[in-house]
């Protein structure tokens, strides 16, 4: 009788083991088609540097380069962060912050190849004027026909 129960408590204790896990794990979150953001000066990439976003030569496996439209604001892949410009100052460096909240200063739309914020209606921009070198500083300007100004991505669904 003992090494029946003993059976029988191993068995429960093992099928608990095997099952707990299981239910416990959470299903893990959907990440929309991502997409890179890439400027028609030089044909460089939009990415996080973990405080604020340049251009760099473009590395489709890079997730810091990657993007996805999420409500109107962009969302990069590396970080679940959001393109943010500091409260919508002009010439104000664009950031990658660590939340996304939605506001104005986060919410973006593509008119034809420019990329405009919500909070002032103006365009990111490369800065010193589409400086080409690696890593140049994003901030936003008054929009114009620059190719500086220009970008290539999807339409937001």
């Amino acid at each position: 009788m003992i090494k029946n129960l003993t059976r029988g408590l191993t068995a429960l204790t093992m099928t608990a083991l095997t099952t707990l896990p299981v239910l416990g794990a959470a299903p893990s979150a959907a990440v929309p088609p991502s997409f890179q953001i890439m400027t028609a000066l030089n044909s460089k990439c939009l990415a996080s540097n973990g405080d604020n976003v340049e251009v760099q030569t473009c590395n489709r496996g890079t997730g810091n380069q990657l993007w996805f439209w999420e409500a109107g604001k962009l969302v990069n892949v590396a970080e679940f962060h959001c393109l943010d410009v500091r409260n919508g100052e002009l010439n104000a460096p664009a950031q990658v912050v660590g939340d996304c909240h939605g506001l104005a200063n986060q919410r973006w739309k593509k008119e034809g190849e420019w990329l405009r914020t919500e909070v002032n209606n103006q365009c990111l921009s490369i800065q010193n004027n589409g400086d080409p070198s690696e890593h140049a500083g994003i901030n936003l300007r008054n929009c114009g026909p620059n190719a500086w100004q220009f970008w290539r991505l999807p339409n937001p669904s």
